[in-house]
C-alpha cells in the first residue's frame, strides 16, 4: 500500500464543506510515513477519532478505487488510548497534510511503547521496534510502561523476553 497515495485519495473523497479532518495513527503506517520503516502494511490504524460514517464512506470509496480491503482504515488499536498519558496528542507528529485531511503519528516514545507492547504479543512487530533504534534508556522507560499494560502473572516474563530479543537484534 502506498500510504501517501491512499491518504491523498481519502482526502479527495472527503466532503468539500466542513472543517479539516484530523486523524491520529500508530502502527506500521505511522512508521512508514515517518520514514522509519518501508515494511508494507495493509491498513492504517487510527487511534482517534472514532471513524464516523462520513469517514467510513470515503474510505470505502478509496478501497474500491485502489483495490484495498474494506476496513483498511480502522480503529483496531483504540484500546491503546486507555494506557497512554492524557497529553499524548501534544507529542504527535504531522505526517500527512492536505487541505481536507491532516494525519498525525503518535510521538516517538508513545509509538515505541505501542510497538513494544504489540511485539510482546506478536513477534512480527520486533523488526519495527528495531527499526526505531531505541536507546537502552528508552527501552527501560518502555519496559516500565508495558509492564503496567497487563496484570497476568506471566506478563513480566513475556515483556523481559521480548526486550531481550529486541536488544539482541539491536546489537
Amino acid at each position: 500500500m502506498d500510504i501517501q497515495n491512499v491518504l491523498s485519495e481519502l482526502s479527495k473523497q472527503l466532503p468539500a464543506e466542513g472543517s479539516v479532518r484530523e486523524l491520529y495513527i500508530c502502527g506500521g503506517a505511522a512508521l512508514n510515513l515517518l520514514g522509519i520503516s518501508s515494511r508494507q502494511t495493509a491498513d492504517i490504524d487510527v487511534l482517534a477519532p472514532e471513524i464516523d460514517q462520513t469517514l467510513k464512506t470515503a474510505a470505502d470509496k478509496v478501497a474500491v478505487e485502489l483495490g484495498l480491503e474494506q476496513g483498511w482504515l480502522n480503529n483496531g488499536p483504540i484500546d491503546l488510548l486507555q494506557n497512554l498519558h492524557a497529553e499524548w496528542k501534544t507529542g504527535a507528529t504531522l505526517v500527512f497534510d492536505s487541505p481536507k485531511l491532516k494525519v498525525f503519528s503518535l510521538g516517538r516514545m508513545d509509538l515505541l511503547k505501542s510497538k513494544v507492547w504489540a511485539a510482546c504479543d506478536r513477534l512480527e512487530d520486533i523488526p519495527d521496534v528495531v527499526a526505531m533504534t531505541p536507546t537502552e534508556q528508552e527501552l527501560d522507560q518502555v519496559r516500565d510502561w508495558v509492564l503496567e499494560c497487563d496484570a497476568s502473572d506471566i506478563w513480566p516474563e513475556i515483556v523481559n523476553q521480548c526486550l531481550e530479543e529486541i536488544k539482541r537484534r539491536l546489537n
